[in-house]
């Protein structure tokens, strides 16, 4: 056979696949499927094959398709593209952003780059970037319905209805199977009181059958919200439940088993190793440090449990002209994964003193900037509900560190944490359950009552229902102990935040203000919370809550 006659056979389907790719897609990918399993390689029938594996979940495998398309063409911006979904479909968010990062530099006129880079964006807590991406992509494409979803979400987060129901309403316009649009209606219609319209409006996407898996779950969940504004409780709570037991039964692989490691083993853990070691290796901590190379005025680490007012109190702070923060950002990571991830690490970290952990101090100083935020000359406040668990952690690298521990009555912060959707690890799955929850709350705040007890930290205890009843007061209390004048500025903080970027569930809430609903909600549920009762009764009378 001739060369000539042998490049016509390789070629052959590949142009019938490109013929294909333009207008009959299932066609296209099933020819591609064909020619890959007769050893066909091209960037194509790669691209055709992963996007068939991602349709059915398999991300991994899609990657790793996707990896050999970019063998051969290491440019290609259209695989790097759907690398990039992958990832954020597998929750490695970090990576993702990256990878779509490169994508829009291969093709800056990609809509679906600049709008996967949105949407890693968003997910990673940068909402700036996110409202750019989104707008870019739909600069090049004015009827990117996804991007359309993607800027009504943002708009939701800061309430303003009007703009979010737009956005989706033109979105749903040009897809009706869009399921981010719908869901982004319904919460209009729940931010607008309008509970009966998002009740139909769910349970309708809830029963569409092309809606995915994770889509119909949290579908579900804000079902739960619509029912719970009629005030129908127990209707709310089976709603609640049932979105919470698919969400268990969708992660149980990863995150439960019995070779797992979950996240309250993992507090329990590091609360053993350090109650197991020498007292005096943690009482002289402060000493061995207490300036900082990066030039804050002050530092302080806002801790408690999730949904324990944390986001509230950060967004009053950051009204401050003095202060700024950082939401939830992995900054730590690397002290972390030296001494908190592998069994002994506590141990080890126990013995460890003075210049051997300034190189993990240089490393979060450095994230911190990578994150775009300028603490010198200002008190620069971290707030992540769960660094409680890094406590002992903290107090060995910042010693100079003040400590703001939120306090909630433990059954609205364990009720709220099982209401709502969070992107998925192994602390949040924690949350797919009330009895797990509560157990997990037990075992976190045991830890830091331990912590706070032993370690020579200067540390505040805020409670949210006082920062509710008495803002002045309470926020006066807090901004004596960073060593920042009081301002009136800090009652403005709702409208700062709709202005900003709050990557947590608790955006709506912190947007809207101070309001008392927040204030005894679990009383609504009192009938579901009977299974976690005999946990959090201790921490209830702890603290000094009403017991009925």
């Amino acid at each position: 056979m001739t060369n000539q006659a042998t490049r016509a056979r390789a070629t052959a389907p590949l142009d019938a696949i490109a013929l294909a790719a333009a207008s009959d897609l299932p066609k296209a990918t099933e020819l591609a499927l064909a020619a890959r399993s007769q050893g066909l390689a091209d960037p194509l029938v790669h691209h055709l094959v992963a996007l068939k594996l991602k349709s059915e979940g398999r991300f991994e495998e899609a990657v790793a398709e996707l990896g050999l398309g970019l063998q051969l063409e290491p440019q290609n911006p259209r695989l790097t593209t759907e690398v990039g979904f992958c990832l954020l479909e597998m929750g490695r968010r970090r990576e993702a952003a990256q990878v779509l990062g490169v994508a829009v530099k291969l093709d800056p006129m990609s809509a679906e780059a600049s709008f996967g880079y949105g949407w890693a964006a968003e997910r990673l807590g940068s909402l700036a970037a996110a409202e750019s991406g989104f707008k870019r992509a739909l600069a090049l494409a004015p009827n990117h319905a996804d991007a359309l979803a993607g800027l009504s979400g943002l708009a939701v987060r800061r309430r303003e209805w009007d703009a979010a129901r737009s956005y989706a309403e033109q979105a749903a316009a040009i897809n009706p199977q869009q399921t981010d649009a719908l869901m982004n209606l319904a919460r209009v219609e729940i931010g607008l009181g309008d509970f009966a319209a998002a009740e139909a409006r769910l349970k309708g996407l809830i029963d569409l059958p092309h809606i995915k898996a994770q889509a119909r779950t949290n579908a579900r969940v804000l079902l739960g919200d619509a029912l719970d504004g009629a005030e129908r409780y127990a209707e709310a709570f089976a709603a609640y439940q049932l979105g919470k037991s698919e969400m268990r039964e969708q992660h149980a692989q990863e995150f439960e088993g019995p070779r797992i490691n979950t996240a309250y083993d993992g507090a329990r853990e590091i609360l053993t190793e350090f109650l197991a070691s020498p007292a005096s290796a943690w009482s002289s901590t402060g000493a061995a440090y207490s300036a900082s190379e990066a030039g804050e005025r002050g530092h302080a680490f806002l801790v408690g449990f999730p949904r324990s007012g944390t986001t509230l109190l950060e967004q009053v702070l950051e009204t401050h002209p003095d202060v700024v923060t950082l939401d939830e950002r992995p900054v730590m990571i690397d002290a972390e994964a030296e001494f908190l991830t592998q069994s002994g690490g506590v141990t080890r970290l126990a013995g460890v003193v003075g210049d051997l952990l300034a190189p993990f101090r240089q490393a979060y100083w450095n994230r911190v900037r990578a994150f775009g935020v300028d603490v010198r000359g200002k008190v620069f406040i971290d707030k992540h509900p769960l660094s409680t668990m890094r406590l002992p952690l903290i107090s060995k690298v910042f010693p100079a560190a003040k400590i703001i521990f939120a306090i909630r009555d433990p059954r609205d912060v364990v009720l709220s944490c099982f209401r709502r959707s969070f992107n998925m690890n192994a602390a949040m799955y924690e949350f797919n359950s009330i009895e797990r929850a509560a157990k997990f709350y037990d075992a976190v705040m045991g830890a830091g009552e331990a912590y706070l007890e032993r370690l020579p930290f200067q540390a505040h205890p805020l409670r949210y229902e006082n920062l509710v009843a008495d803002f002045d007061g309470t926020a006066r209390a807090v901004c004596d102990f960073l060593g920042i004048e009081w301002t009136e500025a800090l009652r403005d903080f709702a409208q700062t935040a709709r202005s900003g970027r709050i990557a947590t569930p608790s955006s709506a809430q912190v947007t809207r203000g101070l309001y008392a609903e927040g204030v005894g909600q679990w009383r609504n549920y009192a009938f579901a919370l009977e299974p976690a009762l005999p946990i959090l009764k201790p921490w209830i009378e702890k603290f000094g809550y009403d017991a009925g």
